[in-house]
């Protein structure tokens, strides 16, 4: 049960559709709900200011859309009611792995407040998640091992010539291209909107979670039946 219902014919669900001109009853129909919101709140920002990315400029601010999109899509694919570190990359794992992998060379990270040692990343959906995600949502900056922006492929490594861990010696560096990251995030987000319109009772699991999240959230009843 959600903490909180929606007055629906008082409470837009996107620009210009109410939550009472929606009919929750069509999962065809909620799916183009649910997509038309992510393309308004997060698909149409990002590539508006991609066509302002020459040279770096609102690479920050994309690379911050992208990061929300996969901790969006992590936590409807898995039903999970709130953002997992564990699931983000496993996600990025499974759905996107054009994003994933393992490192060439391991990135050590300081200790924490109490002295207390934390593991070093070993795959790019490490760095994605810990450098770029959490970098950016909770410290306002991407850690001095991530580097923007590349423009080569989504990710890149580096095993010099960037960054220095504190004791001088060389830290690997990972550079990315929101752009490209940006494509395989859309690339994902369209092919997890077709599995779920997919009919085929192979899919009906993938509905389920769907269904968990979304009612969670906007305090609907949705039917997951095609």
């Amino acid at each position: 049960m959600a903490d909180f219902l929606p007055i629906q014919s008082a409470r837009a669900f996107r620009p210009g559709t109410r939550y009472d001109q929606i009919d929750w009853s069509v999962f065809r129909e909620v799916i183009d709900a649910f997509k038309g919101r992510i393309n308004d709140w997060y698909i149409q920002p990002t590539k508006e200011l991609i066509k302002h990315t020459d040279g770096g400029h609102y690479a920050f601010a994309v690379m911050a859309l992208n990061c929300l999109l996969i901790d969006m899509m992590s936590q409807f694919y898995y039903g999970v009611l709130t953002s997992s570190a564990t699931k983000f990359k496993e996600f990025v794992r499974v759905r996107i792995p054009a994003l994933a992998g393992n490192l060439p060379i391991q990135i050590g990270l300081p200790s924490t407040g109490n002295n207390r040692a934390r593991p070093p990343l070993t795959t790019y959906e490490e760095v994605l998640y810990t450098g770029f995600r959490c970098g950016i949502l909770h410290q306002a900056h991407v850690p001095l091992y991530g580097v923007l922006y590349g423009e080569a492929k989504p990710f890149e490594f580096i095993s010099s010539g960037a960054t220095k861990y504190s004791n001088g010696a060389d830290c690997p560096s990972v550079i990315c291209h929101p752009r490209l990251v940006f494509e395989e995030i859309d690339k994902a987000f369209a092919q997890y909107l077709d599995e779920l319109r997919n009919p085929d009772p192979s899919f009906d699991g993938l509905r389920q979670l769907f269904k968990v999240k979304f009612e969670d959230i906007f305090g609907v009843t949705i039917n997951t039946t095609i």
